[in-house]
């Protein structure tokens, strides 16, 4: 066992950070700096998954965490993995759980895109690190988390589930499924009068009145989810 208190191990799908629990937080993001400074160019410019274990973070420590990383190297940390909960760091402290019930456990991640007429299922979650392009397909039991644009087909909550969601970092298709509703996506009336509304907002698709409702991730959808 190593007396460091950060230690750096490679996993499946990016790095593991072992962090020290009993030193104080101030003194740990020091270590992390130095750390991450000195091994920066081992690393290079390269996206990643970072899990931490060791030290139970709250979510300003994680986002603290992530920007001592990313100042001092050229890695940019996509995903939070802390106590196998999955958090996307654009929306750390609006979104405070990916997965609930059995059917959202073990997402399946897809490192990179869905493109030209590939077809992608999963019996579980399924998260995209980048796009699902106009004639790709994805089918999920669970939730479909899309980081980049989601302009193809996909089906969250198959066959029937219709308590699942769809998440996009850019929303542009129009064939979308949850459950068994389809149809046309409204958007939320309160956003849709907002003028100043970001067009590449991250939007969140779930089912209500029997309807699929759109509306901005910052709105706070995914909390209101039950």
């Amino acid at each position: 066992m190593s007396n460091d208190a950060v230690v750096l191990k490679s996993n499946k799908y990016g790095l593991t950070l072992q962090l020290d629990g009993t030193i104080p937080f101030e003194e740990l993001i020091r270590k992390v700096c130095e750390k991450f400074a000195s091994s920066a160019d081992f690393f290079g410019e390269t996206s990643m998954i970072l899990e931490t274990i060791g030290r139970d973070l709250s979510n300003e420590e994680g986002m603290i965490l992530i920007q001592a990383i990313e100042l001092n190297s050229k890695i940019k940390v996509i995903l939070l993995n802390e106590n196998n909960e999955l958090k996307d760091t654009r929306m750390m402290g609006q979104i405070d759980r990916f997965y609930k019930d059995d059917i959202f456990e073990n997402a399946k991640i897809i490192r990179g895109s869905v493109i030209k007429e590939e077809i992608v299922e999963s019996d579980s979650s399924l998260v995209i690190l980048g796009d699902v392009k106009s004639k790709a397909s994805v089918k999920a039991k669970g939730n479909i988390i899309v980081f980049g644009s989601l302009e193809g087909k996909a089906h969250a909550g198959y066959p029937d589930n219709t308590g699942c969601y769809i998440v996009a970092g850019d929303l542009s298709s129009k064939n979308l499924q949850i459950g068994t509703v389809t149809g046309e996506i409204k958007l939320q009336e309160k956003w849709s009068l907002r003028v100043r509304k970001k067009a590449t907002e991250p939007m969140g698709i779930t089912v209500w009145n029997k309807e699929l409702l759109a509306e901005p991730l910052s709105s706070g959808l995914l909390k209101r989810i039950k």
